[in-house]
This record gives C-alpha cells, sequence and structure tokens, in this order.
C-alpha cells in the first residue's frame, strides 16, 4: 500500500510539473527566475561543458586524423584487443628502407633511401610517443572531467529545474484559494516546503559550479603539459630531420645533386693545371654545396661548404678544375656554385 502512495505522489508530481512546464512554454504561468550569480554560473557550466567537448574533438582529431583508425581503436580498446599499429611515418619509413635495399647502397640514391628510411621510423616512433603522452596528460583529464564532476553538475541542475518547477506548481495552486480554507492551508505549507527544498538544490548546484574555478586551474596545467608535449615532439623532429640532412649532404633531399655524367667518349679526365692554355685558366671563387669523395686520382675530394678555387674547363658542361690547399683536380660543376 505504502509503494503504491508513493508511486501515486510521484506521478501526481510529475503530472504538475508537466503541466506548469507547458504553461510556462505558451506564457499561461509565472515562472521563478534564478538568482543573477546562480543563473551566471549556470550558464559558465554550460559554456565550460560545450567548450571541453569541442577541445577533445578537436584534440582527437589532430592526434588521430582518419576517423576510421579512430573507431577502430575504440573498438579494440574496449574489447581489451589494442595491439601496436604502425603510424604512417613508420609505413613510410619501411618503405624507403625496402626501397633503398632493392636499388643498392652503392648508389648514392639508394643509400639515402635507406637513411631517410630510418629517420622516417624515428619520426613514426616519436609520434606515437607524443600521442600517447598528449592523451595522458591532455585528453584524458578532460574526458575524466565531463564524466565525472560536470555530469554530477548536469544531474543537480536537472534536480533544480525540476525543484523550481515544483515550486512554481506549487505557487499555482495557491492561487486558486481565495478564502482561508484548510486546502489554502495545506497549499501554503506545501509552498513553503517546495521553497525550502528549491533554496536547498540552489545552494547545493552553485557550490559544485563554483568548484570549476579549481577545475579550470587543474585544466590550465594540463594544457600547459600538452603544450610541453607539442614542444618536445616537434624539437625531436627537427632534430632528427637536421641530422639526416647533413648525413645526405644538403638541406634537404631535393638539393642532392645528381650524378656527374661520364665524358661522352669515356676517356679519363686529364686537365692538369699548370698546362692549360692561359685561356682556360681563369680563377674564380667558389662554394662546396655538397660533400664529394674522389673516385680516381683526377679528383679531389671536398666538403660542403668549402670554399675552393675553381676554373672553368670550356665544352665542359659536367666538370671544373678545382684547387684546395695544395691539391688540385676535378669536382663535378653541379656541386659548387660560384661566389665571384
Amino acid at each position: 500500500m505504502d509503494n503504491l502512495k508513493k508511486a501515486a505522489a510521484e506521478a501526481s508530481s510529475f503530472f504538475n510539473r508537466a503541466k506548469q512546464f507547458t504553461e510556462e512554454k505558451l506564457g499561461n504561468a509565472e515562472k521563478t527566475y534564478y538568482q543573477a550569480d546562480l543563473d551566471n554560473s549556470i550558464r559558465r557550466s554550460d559554456c565550460t561543458k560545450t567548450v571541453t567537448e569541442r577541445i577533445i574533438s578537436n584534440t582527437t582529431s589532430l592526434l588521430q586524423p582518419n576517423p576510421n583508425e579512430r573507431l577502430e581503436e575504440l573498438v579494440l580498446t574496449k574489447l581489451d584487443r589494442k595491439v601496436p599499429k604502425p603510424n604512417n611515418l613508420e609505413l613510410l619509413g619501411n618503405c624507403f628502407v625496402e626501397a633503398g635495399n632493392e636499388i643498392g647502397n652503392s648508389y648514392q640514391y639508394g643509400s639515402v633511401l635507406i637513411k631517410v628510411g630510418e629517420a622516417e621510423k624515428r619520426l613514426g616512433s616519436i609520434e606515437k610517443e607524443f600521442v600517447q603522452k598528449s592523451s595522458d596528460c591532455f585528453l584524458q583529464p578532460l574526458k575524466s572531467f565531463l564524466e565525472g564532476q560536470m555530469k554530477i553538475i548536469q544531474k543537480e541542475k536537472k534536480i533544480l529545474e525540476t525543484k523550481r518547477l515544483d515550486l512554481d506548481a506549487c505557487k499555482a495552486r495557491l492561487k486558486k484559494f481565495n478564502e482561508t480554507t484548510p486546502q489554502k492551508l495545506e497549499a501554503e505549507e506545501e509552498v513553503r516546503r517546495a521553497q525550502t527544498e528549491f533554496d536547498r538544490q540552489c545552494e547545493l548546484t552553485k557550490l559544485l559550479m563554483d568548484e570549476l574555478s579549481i577545475t579550470y586551474n587543474h585544466h590550465l596545467q594540463c594544457l600547459t603539459d600538452f603544450v610541453d608535449a607539442q614542444l618536445n615532439y616537434y624539437s625531436s623532429c627537427s632534430k632528427i630531420l637536421q641530422d639526416v640532412s647533413k648525413q645526405i649532404g644538403g638541406t634537404g633531399i631535393r638539393n642532392i645533386p645528381p650524378t656527374p655524367k661520364q665524358i661522352s667518349d669515356g676517356s679519363p679526365f686529364t686537365y692538369p693545371l699548370n698546362s692549360l692554355p692561359p685561356s682556360f685558366t681563369a680563377k674564380k671563387k667558389a662554394k662546396v654545396l655538397f660533400d664529394y669523395e674522389a673516385t680516381d686520382p683526377s679528383e679531389i675530394s671536398v666538403s660542403a661548404n668549402q670554399l675552393i678555387t675553381i676554373q672553368i674547363v670550356p665544352n665542359d658542361n659536367d666538370w671544373v678544375l678545382a684547387e684546395s690547399g695544395r691539391d688540385s683536380g676535378k669536382v663535378p660543376k653541379a656541386y659548387i656554385q660560384i661566389v665571384d
């Protein structure tokens, strides 16, 4: 019997709330408005929820741009079957290394492919660390906030709105009585109880929302950690790329020179400096763009950024004569840049 009475009371309360809500929407009922500070707190909590959801969504898109990959990771994580999977940089690195091995590291192109491939794989490994670090220090705290503190705030806000509807429904019922009757006294008592419950819920809800200021400080630290993770990630990537750029002899793959062409008739290059006609011996300064290792006695080895003296050989588009200290010999024209 008690359960039946309780169910009937709850059904009556639900009906009164629904009626009050409908009347308010139609403009036929008065509504109790929240105090300004409580209303501002509610607006701030709603804003916090919205922007946090947006931040999580966009950060997730940054860390994993492919939505299908995100869905796959989510499903595997829920099934506890998540296994390490190479990312795009690691796949590219493996491709470069395989291609370099197939071409052969005896060729400059093949050797550089292998070096760049290893660098790409290191970049992929660092990217994985960055994604994991960003998830741990930034995404997970924000998600925990939405699933914990914000969910409690949302629940208490719904209860607050329910208490307000109950209060306004009681006030509307009281207005129906003009004379002092037992029913009016009972309605007044209901208004007092509803007002007390409403005030208590206002205080509780505002207290919970005021704690958002503390949460902001925590999120600020999480954001700082995320920026630090990005800084470390891009710094590490920059160092790897600078190192591989130095190894392959330039500022990037696009600046690697072509292999010098062989002399058309296959004969060895023989232009000793001291035997050239005067018209051939105009000397100029040049900067070496790339490291070059001599492959026969008629050549000299030079290093990137080295300044050398050269002599242009008429009718030869592939080689120049170079002097470096006491050494002299031929150097590929594609490896130098005339500076005066």
